[in-house]
């Protein structure tokens, strides 16, 4: 049988509280977004790391990179001409409660 490798790797974006809407860039560029949170982003395969910016009403904007892992080369990754990197595929973002301002006098 025929077998190609997956053109794009899921990455579950959670967050804390979940309802997050988040963008992923990779150089500057978006490669995906998450419209509410918890939810499964597509990205292409890279060697660069992606960054994650989640968004909350209410929260502060949280961002963390998303470094790509080196794997060891395979047939299939030569052939095709894949990278040798990958994701770990599931990151939880922790949101940080917007401080309130200063009492009413």
């Amino acid at each position: 049988g025929c077998w190609s490798p997956p053109e794009s790797a899921g990455i579950l974006v959670a967050t804390t509280p979940p309802g997050a809407s988040c963008s992923l860039t990779r150089l500057g560029q978006p490669i995906a977004t998450v419209a509410t949170t918890p939810a499964i982003a597509f990205v292409e395969p890279s060697a660069c790391e992606i960054t994650i910016l989640c968004r909350r009403q209410g929260f502060e904007d949280t961002a963390i990179n998303l470094p790509a892992q080196e794997l060891a080369l395979s047939f299939s990754a030569i052939m095709y001409g894949r990278p040798p990197s990958d994701f770990q595929r599931r990151v939880d973002i922790v949101l940080k409660p917007r401080p309130l301002g200063p009492a009413p006098r």
